[in-house]
This record gives C-alpha cells, sequence and structure tokens, in this order.
C-alpha cells in the first residue's frame, strides 16, 4: 500500500484520498465510521457513515460498468474486424472473377478478330488449288526426316553479316528442295517426314499488339503457309508420301510470355491453312499434335519427339520432355538455338537444327556467329543412319 492511509499524500486530491481509504478499509479493519471520521476531519464536511458507504458503492458500481463497457468495446472492435476481413476476402474474390471474366472477354475478342483478319485475307487471295500428282511408287529401306525450323518469315535482317528477308527465305527454300532431292536419289529414299518445329514466323512479340501488328503477323503466317505450301507440294512429286508436323515457337505468340496464353500459337494456323491449300494431293498427309507445344511422330518402328526447344533447356528438361513422350523415345528433335547439333541424352538421341534467318541483332548483340542450316536424316528400322547438314547461301 502506497502511503499513510490515516494521511493524504502530497498532491493526492480528495477524490484520489477517499478512494484509497475505501479500498484499504477491509485491509486496515476500518469501519465506515473511522472513514467518515477521517475524511471529514480532512475536509471540514460532516457527512454521516452512511454517506460515505453509499458512495463508494455508487462509485464500484460505475468502476464495474466502465470496465464492462470497455470488454464490450474489445468485442466489438473484433467484431468488426472478423467481419471486415469477410468483408476483404469477398471483395477479392469479387476482384479475381472479374479479372478471369475480362480475360475471357479479351481471349474471345482475341480470336474473333484474328478470324476476322483472316477472312479478309483468304478473300483477297487468288484461288488456287495444287493439282493431284501421280504417286511416285519407290520401295527401300529408308525415309527422309527433314527438318524445317526456325524460318523467322517476315523478319528484315541487314548487317556486316547477313541479309534476310522474306525474298531470301524463299530463295533458301528453293536451294533447300534441291539439297533434299539429290540426297534423296543418292539414298532411294521412300517417304519423306517434314519436322516444323517453331518460329515459323519473326512474329511480334517484343511489342504492344496492336491491331496493324496483328495484320502484320498474320500477313507472315499466309505468307510462309503458301512458301511451305509449295515445298511440301514439290516434294510430293518425288516421294511415295510426304508427311508433316508443325510444333509453336515462342515467336508466334500474340505478345509477351506472360501476357500470352499458353495454347495461343499462330503456328497452329500453319498445318490448318494448308490442309485446305493441299486438299487435292492425296500423298501429303499432316500429323495431330498431342499439344500445341509438342508431337509425337513414328518412322519406320521408332518414335520421334517433336518440340521447338523454348521450354526444354537443359538436362532435366529434355528428360521431363522425353517422359511427357510416353513409351521410349528414340530421338528429341528441336531447334530454337539456330544451329545444327547431334547429342545422346542417356539413351534419347538429340537432333538439333539450325534456322533461316541466320545472324540477326540478337546474334549480333551476343556475338555469336552462325550461318542459315537445316538439317536432313535419313532414317531406317535401326534409327538414324546418316545426317546432312545443309547450309544456305545468301546469291
Amino acid at each position: 500500500m502506497e502511503g499513510n492511509p490515516l494521511q493524504r499524500n502530497e498532491n493526492e486530491t480528495i477524490k484520489d484520498y477517499k478512494i484509497r481509504l475505501c479500498e484499504n478499509k477491509d485491509i486496515m479493519s476500518f469501519s465506515w465510521q473511522n472513514i467518515a471520521d477521517i475524511i471529514n476531519k480532512e475536509t471540514g464536511d460532516s457527512f454521516s457513515e452512511s454517506s460515505y458507504r453509499k458512495w463508494w458503492a455508487s462509485f464500484q458500481d460505475g468502476r464495474e460498468y466502465q470496465k464492462k463497457k470497455a470488454l464490450d468495446s474489445d468485442t466489438i472492435i473484433k467484431e468488426y474486424d472478423v467481419k471486415r476481413i469477410a468483408f476483404e476476402k469477398e471483395r477479392q474474390r469479387f476482384f479475381d472473377q472479374r479479372t478471369a471474366y475480362n480475360k475471357d472477354v479479351r481471349v474471345d475478342a482475341r480470336h474473333d478478330e484474328l478470324r476476322d483478319i483472316i477472312e479478309r485475307t483468304i478473300d483477297e487471295l487468288p484461288d488456287l488449288q495444287f493439282e493431284y500428282n501421280e504417286p511416285v511408287l519407290i520401295s527401300s529401306d529408308n525415309d527422309l526426316m527433314v527438318s524445317l525450323h526456325d524460318l523467322h518469315y517476315g523478319a528484315d535482317v541487314h548487317n556486316a553479316w547477313n541479309t534476310y528477308n522474306s525474298d531470301v527465305c524463299k530463295m533458301y527454300l528453293e536451294q533447300y528442295l534441291e539439297k533434299i532431292l539429290r540426297i534423296q536419289k543418292m539414298n532411294n529414299s521412300e517417304k519423306c517426314y517434314v519436322f516444323a518445329n517453331g518460329d515459323l514466323i519473326s512474329g511480334s512479340i517484343h511489342v504492344s499488339i496492336q491491331v496493324e501488328n496483328k495484320e502484320n503477323v498474320i500477313q507472315q503466317v499466309i505468307g510462309v503457309s503458301e512458301l511451305i505450301g509449295n515445298f511440301l507440294y514439290e516434294l510430293s512429286k518425288y516421294f511415295t508420301e510426304v508427311i508433316f508436323s508443325v510444333v509453336a515457337g515462342n515467336h508466334s505468340r500474340l505478345g509477351k510470355k506472360d501476357e500470352s496464353l499458353y495454347q495461343e500459337r499462330l503456328d497452329d494456323f500453319v498445318p490448318w491453312w494448308l490442309s485446305a491449300r493441299l486438299q487435292n494431293v492425296e500423298n501429303v498427309t499432316f500429323i495431330e499434335n498431342m499439344d500445341t507445344t509438342m508431337n509425337v511422330v513414328n518412322i519406320r518402328g521408332k518414335r520421334y519427339l517433336g518440340v521447338h526447344g523454348d521450354y526444354d533447356r537443359g538436362q532435366q528438361a529434355l528428360e521431363n520432355v522425353s517422359m511427357m513422350g510416353g513409351n521410349e523415345i528414340y530421338a528429341i528433335c528441336c531447334g530454337h538455338k539456330h544451329h545444327n547439333s547431334t547429342d545422346f541424352l542417356n539413351r534419347t538421341k538429340i537432333l538439333m537444327a539450325g534456322s533461316f534467318i541466320g545472324m540477326d541483332s540478337y546474334c549480333v548483340e551476343k556475338r555469336i556467329v552462325g550461318i542459315p542450316q537445316q538439317m536432313v536424316c535419313v532414317c531406317t528400322r535401326d534409327g538414324v543412319e546418316a545426317v546432312y547438314d545443309v547450309n544456305f547461301k545468301n546469291k
């Protein structure tokens, strides 16, 4: 107990003095008359003991009321916090639902816009159908696997080491056709499997995609499709069957990687376009993808997995994609790195083909030296028997 209960402390108010005496009444064994005598002497009053007893009872009632009020306030605050958190959750859920809805609307709008652009472009094209050719009858122990990766059609490159544009792309395809037919003649190859593993167009992935840019990339898709259509048609004259497969690359996205849908790739339009243009050519067939970015092609009993390569960097990624291919994959065929190479990952063969574009500004900035090239493989039941590097020359 602080101070002497019989004396008023310095700077202690009468009210505080009364409270201290009353609080310690039982401890001191004071009666209410003792309390009345002490306080009356200090204040000069003559209140009875009942006055102080009633005052103390009222004071305690008030104190209990204040305590209860404080507790009720805490309860109210806690209840408010619970309700506020619940409201915030509902509000966030609403925002998430609205974001998802708006995303679906944007995707539908983009698809509608692309469809309108394609329809307009188709209407402007001349009516062209490739004529039917009598299939060539060849019987041999091998087929050709022809890469057609990273054409980057629509790119315009002019530097000290390279010139590349749509006309050069067409010239390279003509050179390529000549080399393929020469290789076929040397090996008496029966079928031709054409792997178009991504980045067939230059695209427009590093700028905001506006209507005019979309029209530009659609023109790229149609332009490269027409070139590949002629390429496949010419091959169909010399092979028993031409089998064409496509997987999407990163340059056919409609925007930056984190702003584009995984399945939304313009490369997917190429086989759709070609199947319509080549519908009269019976010995040209198309492989159906297991996924936009992956397919599996069976060549003479061996399973070849086709990917672009932007999702499959490093040994672990290649092992994962090999398992995703199912059963036993004999070889992984990829591009993306713009140079030819062959390697092994455990027992899986890695066939990486180059590009048509050669050294662009990215290569110059990174000091990467390379040449435009593709790869042709002679495939038997035992797998790849021979690999030909086909280098292109800008005449």
